[in-house]
């Protein structure tokens, strides 16, 4: 997600209320298997000092394994950015005129990712195997 950087420095504001996705390359080593529903609103503005901030707030659900079957859970997450990403001019420089946020929003993504979750469903996935059976 590409920001004009000429648009914000002359307004010294840009509103930010989309839906918007992130690329399945970008997830492919983690245990997410699917970003759906992705929001940002919010504000990027430059301050007193010069200083780009960004004050943003992302939801969405992310479809995760269930630590016991393996199946898909859907988990609901919200996620606030508040970041001063440093001088106007440093930016502008370095970044030719556009601002990618894509990775800070998905840094804070990662963030929200639990350590495991588990589905609503009481029933075991696998009730026999190899020398085994589940009885009970």
């Amino acid at each position: 997600m590409k920001l004009d950087l000429n648009y914000l420095n002359r307004f010294g504001k840009i509103e930010i209320d989309i839906n918007f996705s992130l690329d399945s390359e970008i997830y492919k080593n983690t245990d997410i298997r699917e970003l759906k529903d992705l929001h940002v609103f919010g504000c990027i503005d430059i301050d007193y000092e010069d200083n780009i901030n960004l004050n943003l707030k992302i939801t969405g659900t992310m479809v995760l394994p269930c630590a016991i079957t393996l199946k898909d859970v859907p988990y609901s997450f919200e996620s606030i950015v508040d970041e001063t990403l440093g001088k106007f001019e440093e930016i502008y420089k370095n970044n030719k005129n556009t601002l990618e946020i894509s990775e800070i929003l998905w840094e804070n993504i990662v963030l929200e990712i639990p350590i495991r979750v588990v589905s609503d469903t009481k029933e075991p996935s696998n009730t026999s195997g190899d020398g085994w059976e589940l009885i009970s």
